[in-house]
């Protein structure tokens, strides 16, 4: 009997079953959860403490530290109320209409930077916008977290599981946007039609209650110009964030990691701006950083076991077909995605691709884009699945109005099911109608 297996799948399971009960705080469970893993691990010989560093995604760490002192700054000069006084004014009021402003904008800067970084940047004044208007927030910042990982399936560099796939598949920027932008757009649009009808009811409420507070002194009466409190910080902030952006999108030049881009961008902020270093370090979200990080360690400590690499295997004796590959592929992976964050799992799956290809003698790359899109797809399920969404839970839950797991997998299932629906459409139109479209 292999005890190390057993005492790792019950750290896993025990330590997701305290995260969905949400009755103790999920950063202290996901780091109480890796240090039982990694105790365990020693114990049973399939764990050690030197393993811990590498189990992390310092990357991923990197990146969200750079992000947020970079965000820190920048609420300091009013740009996120002038944004969010431009946006009330572009939606003219209507909730709706600002569910998609956000989600649209989202999804277009997941494809230029990473939707991490996105979420980071435009959650900030979707919260502004709704507080004056007095509406539920969750509903946007939800749209927004899904959408970032919507439009981050359609580069290399809109989310994590791209980057792992881009490198071990030998694929291009410009062969994810060929390749996975129509049915990115095609799923934000059916995504958008589904969500207007699933909440006619929430929508509707709150359009009544922002016809009510839209009196004197509303927010659509005032001027985006007038919101800005500095423009000094404000011009040196965003050359900044311009720099950092051009960084993100020449990584496949540069080589540079999106972690050393926004660290060093963060340091030239920091060095500019002339702001209290121990107040823009107060407003990181360190609990989010020690959430990631436990996390980390809580799935890579699973897959030392070899679990995620069997189930990965036993993907390839269910398919019967290159078309079947594919669609088993995309389903298991959004499925997958949804369990365990989807980076490790992407991860673990490119030996099984790669097997695959092997084996039913694919040229083409169908089943790289089948992971790509169940992996980003799939990461909308749960608020575990990816990055972005665990970000944007953490900031409705320092909004003061946290989003629950429930809350989450009622609406986040529902996204997931209808895009991986136009992923499985992809699919078939590639192998029966466009054959040649790889």
């Amino acid at each position: 009997m292999d005890y190390g297996l057993i005492a790792a799948v019950t750290v896993f399971i025990l330590t997701y079953a305290l995260i969905i009960s949400e009755r103790i705080d999920r950063s202290t469970v996901a780091m109480a959860g890796a240090a039982a893993m990694v105790l365990l691990g020693i114990i049973f010989d399939y764990f050690s403490q030197e393993e811990v560093i590498t189990a992390i995604d310092w990357n991923t760490i990197g990146l969200l530290l750079g992000m947020m002192l970079i965000v820190g700054i920048l609420e300091e000069t009013g740009l996120f109320e002038a944004l969010a006084v431009y946006a009330a004014k572009v939606s003219r009021g209507n909730y709706y209409y600002m569910i998609v402003l956000f989600s649209v904008l989202t999804a277009i800067g997941s494809m230029t930077i990473d939707n991490v970084t996105t979420v980071l940047l435009v959650a900030p004044v979707s919260l502004r916008i709704c507080d004056d208007l007095g509406v539920d927030a969750k509903p946007v910042l939800l749209m927004e977290a899904t959408f970032a990982n919507i439009g981050g399936v359609g580069t290399l560099v809109g989310d994590p599981p791209n980057i792992i796939i881009g490198s071990a598949a030998g694929l291009t920027y410009v062969d994810f946007l060929y390749n996975l932008l129509p049915v990115v757009l095609l799923s934000m649009v059916l995504t958008l039609i589904a969500f207007r009808y699933y909440l006619s009811d929430k929508i509707e409420e709150a359009n009544e209650i922002i016809r009510e507070r839209t009196t004197e002194n509303s927010i659509l009466d005032h001027e985006p110009r007038e919101q800005v409190k500095n423009w000094g910080l404000l011009y040196r902030s965003l050359g900044v964030l311009v720099l950092v952006t051009v960084g993100f999108a020449l990584q496949g030049i540069t080589g540079l990691e999106p972690a050393t881009v926004a660290l060093a961008g963060a340091s030239l902020l920091l060095l500019i701006a002339n702001q209290d270093m121990e107040e823009m370090v107060s407003r990181v979200e360190w609990t989010t950083l020690l959430f990631f990080a436990g996390l980390f360690v809580v799935v890579d400590g699973i897959a030392k076991t070899g679990v995620l690499t069997t189930v990965a295997k036993a993907i390839a004796s269910l398919s019967t077909s290159h078309y079947s590959a594919s669609i088993v592929v995309l389903l298991i992976s959004a499925v997958g995605s949804g369990i365990v964050d989807n980076i490790p799992f992407t991860a673990a799956m490119i030996p099984v691709i790669n097997s695959m290809n092997s084996q039913l003698g694919l040229h083409g790359n169908e089943l790289w884009w089948a992971l790509a899109m169940g992996a980003g797809f799939g990461g909308n399920a749960t608020y575990i699945g990816s990055s972005a969404t665990v970000v944007a839970v953490k900031i409705s839950e320092r909004h003061g109005d946290p989003i629950t797991f429930r809350y989450w997998l009622r609406y986040g299932t529902a996204i997931m099911l209808v895009t991986v629906f136009t992923g499985i459409l992809d699919l078939t139109v590639r192998f029966f109608v466009l054959p040649n479209f790889a």
